[in-house]
């Protein structure tokens, strides 16, 4: 029995560590914004090679850009005339060629009033 469970668990680190060899077990596609001015975001967790359309939609105006993610699966676009106000509500997508989706939104918060 003792073999059984020391070669069942042998063989699923061999599967394992040859799907992470191939890059077919990666993090999910994630977003983050990494400066307000300019705009920027990084994304992580994209497939090595992927061309990787990012679309920006706020309530000060929107855009979109394109990068290829490295062989780590990260990404970083700017949008340089994109200004988000004190209050920003955005909606932030990343698709990628082979398929990875990334979404970012801003969560609701009280704006206008001081206290």
């Amino acid at each position: 029995m003792t073999r059984f469970v020391v070669s069942a668990v042998l063989a699923a680190f061999v599967v394992l560590s040859a799907g992470v060899a191939e890059g077919r077990l990666t993090a999910k596609p994630q977003l983050r914004i990494s400066d307000a001015t300019p705009f920027t975001l990084v994304g992580t967790g994209f497939r090595a090679g992927e061309t990787v359309r990012v679309t920006v939609r706020a309530n000060t105006g929107g855009g979109s850009a394109r990068d290829r993610a490295g062989t780590s699966g990260r990404i970083a676009v700017r949008f340089p005339r994109l200004k988000l106000g004190r209050c920003p509500v955005y909606l932030i997508v990343a698709n990628g060629n082979e398929g990875s989706t990334a979404t970012l939104r801003s969560l609701p918060r009280p704006c206008g009033i001081d206290p």
